[in-house]
C-alpha cells in the first residue's frame, strides 16, 4: 500500500513538474514542428543564436498583434536571433490562410499539427513565447502579449546576449 501511494505521489508531482514547462536554465525541447517545406524545425539548427519560439494560433488576435512585431524584432537583430513562430492546431486550410499572409515575413514559421510539440513546451494559452539562449537552455518564458511586454522581452533577449558576449569575450591578462 505504502508503494502504491509513493507511485501516485511521484506521477503527481511529475506530473506538476511537466505542466509548468521546461524551467529557466533547463535544456529546451528541440522539434519545433514541420516548416513551410515540410521538413522538420529544430532548435539545433540554430545553434549559436538565440531563438525566440513563439506559439500561436490564427483565431488568438493577441498572436496576430504580436507576429509582425517579432518579424520586426529579428530583421533589427543582425544575425544574432532568429524568431520561430510555431503555429498550433490549426486547420490545414486555416494555416495555410495564414502563410499567405505571412508571406514576406522574414522569421521561421512551422506547425505544430497536433500540439504534441506545445504540449511539452506546457503551452496552456496564446501567444506562448520562450526565450532560448544560444546553447539551447531556456532564459525565460512569456504568457499573453501587449504592449507593455515588449520591452521586457526585448530587455530579456539583451541580457542573454549580454551573458553569450561575456562568456565568449577573450580573457584578459593580469596587469602585474
Amino acid at each position: 500500500m505504502r508503494r502504491l501511494l509513493l507511485s501516485f505521489v511521484l506521477l503527481f508531482f511529475t506530473g506538476l513538474a511537466q505542466a509548468a514547462g521546461p524551467a529557466a536554465g533547463a535544456t529546451a525541447p528541440d522539434a519545433l514542428g514541420k516548416g513551410r517545406d515540410g521538413k522538420p524545425v529544430t532548435l539545433e539548427q540554430y545553434r549559436g543564436k538565440i531563438v525566440v519560439v513563439s506559439f500561436w494560433a490564427s483565431w488568438c488576435s493577441y498572436c496576430l498583434k504580436e507576429l509582425p512585431v517579432l518579424d520586426a524584432l529579428q530583421r533589427n537583430a543582425g544575425g544574432l536571433l532568429q524568431v520561430v513562430a510555431v503555429n498550433v492546431k490549426d486547420t490545414p486550410e486555416d494555416y495555410r490562410v495564414m502563410m499567405r499572409q505571412m508571406k514576406g515575413y522574414s522569421i521561421v514559421q512551422s506547425r505544430d499539427a497536433d500540439g504534441g510539440i506545445a504540449d511539452r513546451y506546457a503551452v496552456t494559452g496564446y501567444p506562448s513565447l520562450w526565450i532560448i539562449d544560444h546553447e539551447g537552455k531556456v532564459a525565460s518564458h512569456h504568457s499573453g502579449y501587449g504592449e507593455g511586454s515588449l520591452d521586457d522581452i526585448i530587455g530579456e533577449i539583451n541580457k542573454v546576449l549580454r551573458a553569450q558576449a561575456a562568456r565568449s569575450a577573450p580573457a584578459r591578462p593580469e596587469a602585474g
